[in-house]
């Protein structure tokens, strides 16, 4: 017997919404290095990613080349990154001025144009205007550059209030002669970015890292004091092993402190996008603003999961002190004029960070 369409009785339209992800990463670094100097089997055209050094032979370069010998120094930490884009930093005039290169920023905003990178490591560029454009430009673009430096007595940077650029002196290396040092530790900052970058935003801190290739510093009391006052940070061996210390940017502020925010704004973001775009209409109504207020909990929720927020904590009295509070704008507290705008404002957070121990003092007392 024939079936008539249920179509007729029931009309059903089923819609799939999917949800929006996230372009940014987190975790992903950028070498801007020199042209291979030799030919290879493919030409690198633009900003490519490589997963070893010995990719790299393949576009030419040797492993006596600077971009082979960081990408080593890169791949040898643990954990070590999945890839690491190469973009080389074309000479425009090179018949005419063989040694001059584009501007840094140029390099940096082509690269930018073609893949997705959170670190940026200016591979054997070591000039202080290179330096100093690198970090104007890194400043600018929500990202986060490290640099190193081995002579001691030439630090070039003159203006040290970047948030966004962290600084490894990694000289004076511990059993070699003055004048002399490995060649890993040219991209002392390059390691320690790809190791720290193996592990979650909010899950670490960069202090106390071993970083594999790389010779300690042998500094006195007086010099590592110096580079302490400037926000410079060190590779030094301790107990029997040679660990990163500070963790800082050059302005003062934790490095892992600006990745977890960069991590923060983008996940909470990328929520409340999905609310918007998911739902066929999110109501100015308290319900609706109870959706947007829910991402972000949710949010703080993960990052204090995650251990970038605190934990709700108690005092000796037991009350209470939240790790995050939120708050949104009740809809009829908004003005008529607010509602008709369809923009929702006055959404607040306040969130503690949980912070990092990278020291501790113990006082003791011994008695009969």
């Amino acid at each position: 017997m024939k079936n008539n369409p249920l179509d007729d009785i029931v009309k059903c339209t089923v819609e799939i919404s999917s949800p929006a992800s996230s372009d940014e990463t987190f975790d992903t670094i950028l070498m801007i290095v020199p042209g291979p100097s030799g030919k290879g089997e493919k030409t690198m055209l633009k900003a490519s990613p490589i997963s070893s050094a010995d990719e790299l032979l393949d576009y030419g370069f040797t492993v006596e080349d600077t971009a082979y010998l960081a990408a080593t120094a890169a791949f040898s930490q643990n954990p070590a990154p999945d890839q690491v884009y190469v973009c080389i930093r074309e000479k425009p005039d090179e018949l005419e001025q063989p040694d001059e290169y584009e501007d840094i920023r140029t390099t940096l905003a082509r690269a930018a144009s073609q893949c997705q990178f959170y670190g940026i490591h200016i591979t054997d560029f070591r000039e202080a205007e290179d330096i100093e454009n690198a970090m104007e430009w890194t400043e600018s673009n929500e990202k986060i550059f490290g640099f190193e430096y081995t002579d001691y007595e030439k630090f070039q940077v003159k203006n040290t209030s970047y948030y966004r650029t962290f600084a490894l002196f990694s000289g004076l290396a511990d059993g070699y002669e003055a004048g002399e040092q490995p060649d890993t530790n040219r991209y002392a900052a390059l390691a320690w970015m790809a190791k720290c970058f193996g592990y979650d935003p909010g899950t670490e801190t960069w202090a106390m890292k071993e970083l594999a290739t790389l010779m300690p510093s042998a500094l006195d009391t007086a010099q590592k004091k110096e580079l302490e006052g400037k926000n410079i940070n060190r590779f030094l061996r301790y107990g029997g092993c040679s660990v990163t210390i500070g963790g800082n940017m050059l302005a003062g502020e934790w490095i892992d402190v600006i990745r977890f925010r960069d991590w923060l704004k983008n996940e909470m973001q990328i929520r409340v996008f999905n609310v918007l775009k998911v739902n066929r209409k999110v109501p100015f109504t308290d319900n609706g603003i109870g959706l947007i207020e829910g991402q972000m909990i949710a949010t703080l929720k993960k990052g204090q999961e995650i251990g970038g927020i605190a934990d709700t904590e108690y005092d000796d009295d037991g009350n209470p002190t939240p790790g995050y509070t939120v708050t949104v704008p009740r809809a009829l507290d908004l003005t008529e004029a607010e509602r008709k705008s369809r923009k929702l404002t006055g959404c607040q957070y306040t969130a503690r960070l949980a912070g990092a121990i990278h020291a501790v003092e113990i006082y003791g007392f011994l008695t009969f």
